[in-house]
């Protein structure tokens, strides 16, 4: 257990002494209390994962520099929106599902974020990821804000047809409320929702302003090639887990202090998901020399310590929907057995499917020497701290599955620009690849072989730069400020969007007060030189009212 309570000397547990309960009294947590429940209980509970995002971001903002006046705005979602979803479905029955929209920040416009269908939404949740892509974008350096939205529906349990009225009556109720369009906010696939509903979503949104807004094809992204979409576009995420676990693991001080040597050629990995996600980072990975010896998909799981073929395993997985009966493996588990292989020693822990994977309860099972987390937000807060206790290295979400990030912006771009990435250098490309050739004395054949830039060379070229970039300077932050990955790179980010916000300024807030019958003019956020201005113009405007 993590906590030991007697009533004489109260909390005896090294953790106790390196933080954790100085953690719990900062946010006004009963210590005792927690004990006692995990006594009765036999786990802890931990907060929701937007107050677990928020103690983050109290950390990253600890170890910012310079000015913090605007750290409050950062942290809350500037506005939320709940709706009603009616829905006819295909036996003439009506239901009335939950909507949702969050725009996290205003930094940067347009917002960007998910779209989920799922039985499980709530409104803290989609604020929660509005929330941690807000962080993604900051750190990326990316000019969007962040936002998240979704339907509460299991999309198991309705038609196509039914999924498409549902996307389209979503996207009309959102251009009614003015909260999507190409400068406002701008959807993308996430849990549940996938190309088509994409196009489903730009089509509808076209139908009602195409005439009027010639970028109306970049309301969304991550659609159909064939409605503005963009190669590459399903394997983003993936190549960038891929390529930010190569570089971490090509800075040798990160390898010594991890026990591990440079490189991923030969590093034992065990992966947890193969939707989207976990499906692309199993295949670039192994494709990039790592050995994955288990898999585990729900309640099915293999396992091989001599590695396995994980093309073969996607391919029954594939067939199957499930790994039980999959006879290559040393070990085939199902039931709750199949958990056990998240807890098997190896070199790289790869959790790709859900949030709060690892908990406070679970973490002490963990024989992994990195986590590099493909899925938003798998470790909460409190795990996080242990596994900072237990020298266990954490490569955190926002850093690793930003390629849906990058690959976003670049499709927008195409949508904006109204060309194809590549196109008007791709011919010169080519001719210039051929005249080197000839100068290095190669046939023909070879000149005639040298091609410019696809869409897909661009976009991986854009997300191995991007992973680098990122890579470099959250590391050499955490190195230098003795902090952990995840708080250098919350720091890093919360202290871009924060200059954005100090040097942009506001617009200026009048308001009436009813208790003291004055007008409150609120300037704080008014940069210096502008105040004047501002004052100038409050007073105008209380002239005409008059009264």
């Amino acid at each position: 257990v993590f906590f030991f309570f007697q009533a004489e000397d109260g909390i005896r547990d090294p953790l106790w002494s390196r933080g954790l309960g100085d953690v719990y009294k900062r946010q006004g947590i009963n210590a005792e209390y927690m004990g006692q429940i995990f006594m009765e209980k036999g786990k802890l509970d931990e907060p929701k994962v937007l107050e677990q995002l928020h103690l983050f971001y109290d950390d990253g903002e600890k170890a910012m520099n310079g000015k913090k006046q605007y750290i409050g705005l950062i942290k809350e979602a500037s506005t939320s929106l709940t709706f009603k979803l009616p829905i006819i479905r295909d036996n003439g029955k009506i239901d009335t599902l939950q909507a949702f929209r969050v725009h996290h920040s205003y930094h940067s416009l347009p917002c960007k974020g998910g779209l989920r269908f799922a039985p499980d939404l709530t409104a803290e949740n989609i604020e929660a990821q509005a929330f941690l892509t807000t962080i993604k974008m900051g750190l990326c350096d990316i000019p969007f804000g962040g936002s998240c939205g979704g339907v509460k529906c299991d999309p198991s349990k309705y038609s196509p047809a039914e999924l498409e009225r549902i996307t389209r009556r979503y996207t009309m109720e959102l251009s009614r409320k003015g909260f999507i369009g190409p400068s406002i906010d701008v959807p993308e696939p996430d849990i549940g929702t996938n190309s088509s509903t994409m196009a489903y979503m730009k089509d509808t949104y076209q139908l009602l302003y195409g005439n009027k807004d010639i970028n109306a094809s970049a309301v969304c992204t991550g659609k159909p090639a064939s409605q503005g979409g963009i190669e590459g576009w399903d394997e983003a995420f993936g190549l960038s887990i891929s390529h930010g676990i190569q570089e971490f693991l090509s800075i040798d001080p990160f390898c010594k202090k991890y026990n591990l040597t440079p490189g991923l050629t030969g590093k034992t990995i065990i992966l947890q998901g193969l939707g989207k996600i976990g499906y692309w980072a199993g295949k670039f990975l192994a494709a990039s020399g790592a050995k994955i010896i288990g898999v585990q998909v729900r309640t099915s799981a293999v396992f091989s310590p001599d590695g396995l073929d994980f093309e073969d395993v996607l391919a029954y997985y594939k067939a199957n929907k499930s790994l039980i009966g999959y006879k290559k493996a040393k070990e085939c588990l199902e039931g709750q057995a199949a958990e056990e292989v998240f807890y098997r020693p190896c070199d790289i822990l790869v959790p790709a499917a859900y949030e709060n994977t690892i908990t406070i309860n679970n973490v002490d099972k963990l024989q992994a020497k990195v986590i590099a987390e493909a899925a938003n937000a798998p470790t909460t807060y409190f795990a996080q701290k242990m596994l900072d206790y237990k020298g266990i290295a954490i490569l955190p979400d926002f850093i690793l599955n930003t390629g849906g990030n990058v690959v976003s912006y670049l499709e927008w771009l195409k949508n904006i620009n109204h060309v194809k990435l590549g196109r008007l250098i791709k011919g010169w490309e080519k001719q210039t690849k051929a005249t080197i050739l000839s100068l290095l004395g190669k046939d023909i054949a070879a000149q005639e072989k040298a091609e410019g830039p696809s869409e897909r060379d661009i976009v991986y070229t854009a997300i191995n730069e991007m992973q680098h970039s990122i890579v470099k300077d959250v590391y050499q932050l955490s190195e230098s400020k003795k902090i952990s990955l995840r708080i250098a790179g919350y720091a890093i980010s919360i202290e871009r969007i924060h200059k954005m916000y100090e040097e942009a300024g506001f617009v200026i807030q009048l308001r009436f007060n009813q208790t003291n019958r004055l007008f409150q003019l609120s300037l704080i956020h008014i940069s210096e030189p502008t105040r004047p201005l501002y004052i100038s113009y409050a007073v105008f405007c209380l002239k005409k009212k008059k009264n």
